[in-house]
């Protein structure tokens, strides 16, 4: 008997109803365990004969059927009946086959199959290495239905397993009916996405007419993506952008969005460059950049409506050095902020230049028993037209803090806990203002004593008395002679929290000032702030925030926010807002979103003041968004209506299903979710 005979193993396990077989067999550097309702073994043939319920696993491959043949001698497997060949992410289905173990060649008849997002059917399957088959007669779609609403026919084509396939002198179908020849079509099956996809967006908007905005994206590695944006936007132009993006997972993040447009109606160009890049240099050290360019600061409200970020009329870059450990942070930047006014073609107030910023943190450190802190910060800063006793300024400041605070915790008593805290805070300024350059350097001190006490098991009160008292310029006294006397803050604060279950709290806040400053407007107390947050369910959060004028008592602010449903299934929400400011308006914002049946979904979101009028009630600062979604099956259909002020734009989009699930990680994030800015 040879030393492959020598290696097989046949354990017979009886239960009540089956009997199942497990087979170990020993080729060379792997097992073949099989499973089966019933198995044989011809000794003088060498032959293993399994059926009912076959399994067999082998080399990381998992192979079902009816009937499995397997001739030890020759190493060669044949199976037939409901054929289902699993490997990795891959399914194979077939009506039989006949495969070669040692040199993993084999054919396959009749067979259908699924990878990733791709179905596909072929006459005939052989596989000519450990991962890669020949298809014959091949139709490849992403619609599993027999007969698939579009497909692509070829008559011969590669698949390779977890990777891609290929297919050549393809004819592709829409409803049975050709469309279109490729030479060549291979699809990526290694992620969501093949290297070369587009969005076609058909739309229309009041200002330009008919529109049409296409992106074509174009992934050169795993790491390195671009899209092309093609716009036409009715008579205003058309619009061409690139949006570049490199990604190294935890070590660099960059991307560049460049866009633009040649306005025919007044004749003008309009662009913005908006560049951006993270990168970790090492354990402790990280840099992080980010700049604006754009030709007018209202440039993006008429482009994109469905981007918040892009709409600001502002221009803010920035590049910052950051150096984190286990004691400290340090932070190194330098920030350009600017608000363009296109009438004068200037910048306007509250336009700046910080260069640089230096913030430095040590986090709290035990010493004798008591918390220390320290922090620094430094700060050189240009206002551009700085509005300055009715004239403007580009005035420049060095601003500079050290603070040091010292506290501790003494336990009374189970119920009671006192938390003194002192501190000690000092401010430079190079100048005081735009006409007066004097050095100004003046100190702070300042404590505080917190008591907390635990009522009952339902209930906490926190009493904290606050005090600061500054100095006189450039001296260590007490700034007794100004108007309230040095004292920047002398007040008593009180919070209650009342926990009457986990899912219902309540919170309430209120001071007294002890001080007494020779200004009109002062008062003593401070606002009582109620909060009030009650979640029922996990589909069901309500919270309510309510401000009220103790002196004189006067209703100042209610703000409340509902959320009921999912996002993801039904949801409602409603917000609103109420100054007293503005006794006449109500802001409002809502939204609803569900699905209507198993294919449709429709999502509203709004956000409006209402306003009471003597005449009647109006609605101001128009903003609606309207999202209607078709499933169509394989593919996907969905239409945006938009409408902002003045200007509206409605939004046709027509693309492929890919239905690859993301992966959720524990912290909520998805595994292939790689958008780290804000304006993407």
């Amino acid at each position: 008997m040879s030393i492959f005979q020598k290696n097989i193993i046949i354990r017979l396990l009886i239960s009540f109803v089956f009997i199942f077989v497990l087979t170990s067999v020993l080729f060379a550097d792997y097992e073949v365990d099989i499973n089966a309702d019933s198995l044989t073994y011809k000794q003088d043939e060498e032959i293993i004969n399994a059926s009912g319920n076959v399994k067999l696993q082998w080399l990381d491959k998992i192979i079902k059927a009816d009937n499995i043949e397997m001739k030890i001698k020759d190493q060669q497997l044949n199976a037939d009946g409901n054929v289902e060949i699993s490997e990795s992410k891959s399914t194979i289905f077939s009506d039989k086959i006949q495969y070669d173990m040692q040199k993993e060649h084999g054919d396959m008849c009749d067979t259908a199959g699924v990878a990733s997002s791709m179905f596909f059917t072929a006459q005939k399957m052989t596989k000519v290495s450990s991962d890669t088959y020949k298809i014959q007669n091949v139709i490849l779609s992403n619609c599993d239905l027999d007969k698939p609403h579009h497909y692509a026919k070829a008559k011969e084509g590669i698949f390779v397993t977890d990777k891609k396939i290929t297919v050549y002198k393809a004819v592709y179908y829409v409803g049975g009916i050709p469309v279109f020849y490729f030479p060549k079509y291979t699809r990526n099956l290694a992620g969501s996405d093949s290297k070369f996809s587009y969005e076609i967006t058909p739309g229309y908007t009041n200002d330009g007419g008919v529109s049409a905005k296409a992106k074509l994206k174009y992934k050169f590695t795993d790491k390195l993506s671009s899209a092309l944006l093609l716009d036409y936007l009715g008579t205003i132009g058309e619009g061409i952008g690139l949006e570049t993006s490199y990604y190294d997972k935890d070590n660099i993040k960059a991307t560049i969005f460049t866009y633009g447009t040649e306005n025919k109606k007044n004749e003008s160009q309009q662009w913005v460059i908006r560049p951006s890049y993270y990168q970790k240099i090492n354990d402790l050290w990280t840099v992080q950049s980010h700049a604006e360019f754009v030709s007018d600061s209202y440039f993006n409200n008429r482009y994109n409506l469905d981007d918040w970020d892009r709409v600001l009329n502002k221009r803010k870059s920035y590049v910052s050095f950051t150096r984190q450990s286990s004691k400290s942070n340090l932070r190194l930047m330098s920030e350009l902020y600017q608000i363009y006014n296109p009438l004068t073609d200037k910048i306007q107030n509250g336009s700046y230049l910080i260069l640089p910023q230096v913030y430095y943190n040590m986090y709290p450190a035990k010493t004798f028993g008591a918390y220390s802190s320290f922090t620094f910060t430094f700060e050189n800063k240009t206002d551009y037209e700085l509005l300055f006793s009715s004239k403007t300024y580009d005035y420049n400041r060095i601003k500079a803090t050290a603070d040091y605070t010292i506290t501790k915790d003494y336990k009374l008593s189970k119920r009671m806990t006192l938390k003194p805290t002192l501190g000690i805070k000092e401010t430079f300024y190079d100048s005081v203002n735009p006409e007066n350059d004097d050095k100004n350097l003046t100190t702070r001190y300042y404590g505080s004593l917190n008591a907390r006490y635990r009522l009952t098991w339902w209930m906490d009160w926190n009493l904290s008395y606050e005090t600061m008292f500054r100095t006189m310029m450039n001296n260590l006294a007490i700034d007794y002679d100004s108007s309230d006397r040095g004292a920047e803050k002398n007040a008593l604060f009180f919070n209650n929290y009342i926990y009457t279950s986990s899912n219902f709290i309540i919170r309430n806040t209120t001071g007294y000032d002890f001080r007494e400053p020779a200004v009109d407007d002062h008062t003593d107390w401070y606002p009582l702030i109620t909060e009030m947050t009650y979640v029922p369910t996990s589909k069901i959060t309500l919270y309510l925030r309510q401000t009220q004028d103790l002196h004189p008592f006067k209703f100042n602010t209610l703000q409340f926010d509902s959320m009921f449903g999912k996002l993801e299934r039904f949801y409602f929400k409603l917000s609103a807002f109420y100054y007293n400011s503005r006794p006449e308006e109500l802001d409002i914002v809502s939204g609803v979103g569900l699905w209507l049946n198993a294919k449709w979904r429709f999502d509203y979101l709004m956000r409006t003041t209402l306003n009471y009028v003597n005449t009647g009630v109006k609605w101001l600062g128009k903003d609606h968004e309207f999202k209607l979604y078709r499933d169509l099956h394989c593919f996907n259909f969905g239409v945006s209506f938009r409408l902002r002020e003045n200007y509206y734009e409605t939004y046709f989009k027509f693309d492929m299903k890919t239905n690859v699930p993301t992966l959720t990680k524990k912290n909520g994030t998805k595994e292939i979710d790689r958008e780290f800015y804000p304006w993407r």
